[in-house]
């Protein structure tokens, strides 16, 4: 990995530990995409490079990487410190309205159509932004997704899956997040941010996960409310486009 990294305040923007994390996800994507360095990669949400700098070291001349980001600040540093080096990473800013990160914002994430072309990507991954989203702007990102992943394409990406299991967690006092609201089918943190924290239970991801071309070829479940088998602090899933 690069020895260039971001300034501290746009790490912790992301969330902190920035290259033990970026490091982690590197090593799923490859035991749970099956990613290879020789593919066409979207990051949905790329902050400040977080993963792309790992990539950057793992994807070869053939292989590329594409990231958009709401954060100006977070995607300007990333052009400068990881695109100018590696021809064939791109990253692009999308205004998008968001209460918390970008208040200012002109585009709803229910209209915003991803700038790519239709099955552009071997692989298309999310980390920590289902988190973050309500149930329709969910659904238009699955759509999006489907749109742009290859027929043979792989989709993973990190939530919050609010099953039995978690809200006994929750219940015991074990759990990181404690849902203790719910918007229609949403499990949230904060009323005054629902965007803050949001969880879903599993039939309402399938539901949504149906209404597309995509379907769970697997889940691995976290470790945020306290279960001690786990793969990752958040839920995991992966997808496959259905066989025609």
């Amino acid at each position: 990995m690069s020895n260039q990294l971001p300034p501290e305040h746009l790490q912790q923007f992301v969330g902190g530990n920035f290259e033990s994390v970026g490091k982690e996800f590197l090593q799923l994507f490859q035991q749970y995409g099956h990613l290879k360095p020789n593919e066409h990669v979207l990051d949905v949400g790329s902050g400040v490079g977080r993963m792309a700098l790992p990539l950057s070291t793992y994807l070869s001349d053939e292989g590329s990487y594409k990231g958009f980001d709401i954060s100006k600040e977070g995607v300007e540093w990333a052009k400068n410190n990881i695109a100018a080096t590696h021809n064939n990473f791109q990253f692009d800013h999308v205004d998008i309205y968001n209460h918390l990160y970008n208040p200012n914002g002109t585009l709803t994430s229910t209209s915003f159509t991803f700038p790519y072309s239709d099955q552009s990507f071997n692989f298309v991954f999310l980390t920590s932004i289902f988190t973050h989203l309500m149930e329709e702007e969910i659904a238009h990102y699955l759509s999006e997704i489907d749109r742009v992943l290859k027929e043979d394409g792989t989709c993973l990406f990190t939530m919050f899956i609010v099953n039995k299991e978690a809200q006994e967690c929750i219940q015991a006092g074990k759990s990181t997040i404690q849902f203790p609201f719910q918007v229609g089918e949403a499990y949230i943190e904060n009323e005054t941010y629902p965007n803050a924290a949001v969880g879903y239970d599993l039939p309402k991801m399938e539901g949504l996960i149906n209404q597309t071309n995509l379907e769970i070829k697997e889940l691995k479940l976290g470790s945020w409310c306290g279960r001690t088998t786990y793969t990752t602090y958040q839920d995991l899933l992966i997808l496959n486009k259905k066989k025609q």
